[in-house]
C-alpha cells in the first residue's frame, strides 16, 4: 500500500500544547462553526482531530485529552444535570 502525504490548511489560533512520552497535543481555537482543533504530532505519524469535521467543543476537549485541557486553560464544562429544572426534581415515591 502506497502511503500519501496530505497538506490541510485551516485558519485557527495555537492556544497552547502538551507533550506527553512522543506525543504533542497542540490546540486551535478555530473561525467559523468548529470551536477548537487538536493537532496530534506522534512522530511518523501526524493527524487533525476535527470530530468528523464539526470540531470539538470545551467538554469533548476535557473529555478525549484532559492533560491538553488543563495546560490550555480550557473551561471546565460539566455535564448537565437530568430534569427540565435544573435537575432539583422531586422523585415519586413508590408504595
Amino acid at each position: 500500500m502506497e502511503q500519501l502525504s496530505v497538506e490541510v490548511q485551516f485558519e485557527g489560533e495555537q492556544v497552547g500544547s502538551h507533550t506527553e512520552k512522543d506525543t504533542t497535543y497542540t490546540l486551535y481555537i478555530v473561525a467559523g462553526d468548529l470551536p477548537y482543533v487538536v493537532h496530534v504530532d506522534a512522530g511518523d505519524e501526524k493527524w487533525l482531530e476535527t470530530n468528523g469535521g464539526q470540531g470539538l467543543s470545551e467538554g469533548m476537549i476535557w473529555t478525549f485529552f484532559p492533560q491538553l485541557a488543563e495546560a490550555c486553560s480550557v473551561e471546565r464544562v460539566f455535564p448537565h444535570k437530568f430534569g427540565s429544572n435544573g435537575g432539583t426534581a422531586k422523585h415519586a415515591q413508590h408504595r
